[in-house]
Order: C-alpha cells, then sequence, then structure tokens
C-alpha cells in the first residue's frame, strides 16, 4: 500500500466553486470543483491519475510553505495508489 499526500490550494471562484492548485504535482497542476468536497475529491483524482505509473514521487511542500491569496485556503489530498491503480487500470503499471 503506498499512500501520498500533497497539500492543495483551494481558491473560491466568485461564480460560486472552487479551482484547486495542485503545486507539487507535474510542475503545478489544476482542477476544479463545485463543493469543497468535490474539489479535494478532484485534487485526489488528478494526483492519482499522473503518479499511478511512477515509482518515485515529488516531495511534498510543507502547508507552512504554501502562498496563500486573502480568501484561500489550504488542505491535504491523500491518495492511496494500491487502490487508485486497481480503480484506474491502465496497461503499464509498475508491480505492487
Amino acid at each position: 500500500m503506498t499512500i501520498v499526500t500533497y497539500p492543495i490550494i483551494l481558491h473560491p471562484e466568485t461564480i460560486g466553486g472552487y479551482s484547486v492548485e495542485v503545486p507539487d504535482i507535474a510542475g503545478g497542476s489544476w482542477t476544479q470543483g463545485e463543493t469543497v468536497g468535490e474539489a479535494i475529491a478532484m485534487a485526489q483524482d488528478l494526483i492519482g491519475t499522473v503518479l499511478q505509473n511512477e515509482e518515485e514521487f515529488p516531495e511534498p511542500t510543507p502547508i507552512t510553505n504554501l502562498e496563500l491569496r486573502e480568501d484561500d485556503f489550504s488542505a491535504f489530498a491523500n491518495v492511496d495508489l494500491g487502490e487508485f491503480r486497481k480503480t484506474h487500470a491502465t496497461t503499464d503499471q509498475p508491480e505492487t
């Protein structure tokens, strides 16, 4: 079982919902969700998708080092890559 945890930044949007920044994945990646729960789930999916075939993972930035704007807030996104690989199978997975 390989569980990875990365900090994320949720940016509330004026029209509703949240843009989600995942600074440590692929040089900084973005997703979105209508609710906080959906936004975190989308970040988890993004992290799993990018890392599912990797054997080495980026070092997470300490959450205290994130730069937040006035309305932003941070959270953690945890992904069990073993489970993610089972439910999001690809043909070139490393053995677990």
